[in-house]
């Protein structure tokens, strides 16, 4: 992973809670869109800009998959007074 990328992953671990990291997902379409590319790759039918949409899309899952297993270690920590 990129130092930027983990960079970006802590910021938004620092700032934004938890919870709120936790219960973020994509929009029904923006995962319909991932599943059709998903399936046209299986098929071997994807064209040179769904690839590179594709791959956008798998980066982006990384990473926040990445950020909500920050979440995760930050909601289990004891809270400090």
């Amino acid at each position: 992973m990129l130092s930027v990328y983990r960079e970006l992953i802590e910021y938004l671990a620092d700032h934004v809670s938890p919870e709120d990291i936790l219960e973020f997902h994509v929009s029904d379409a923006e995962q319909e869109r991932a599943d059709e590319l998903t399936e046209h790759n299986k098929e071997g039918h994807l064209t040179s800009d769904e690839a590179r949409e594709l791959a956008q899309m798998l980066e982006f899952d990384e990473l926040l998959s990445h950020l909500k297993v920050q979440a995760l270690h930050r909601q289990r920590q004891p809270q400090q007074p």
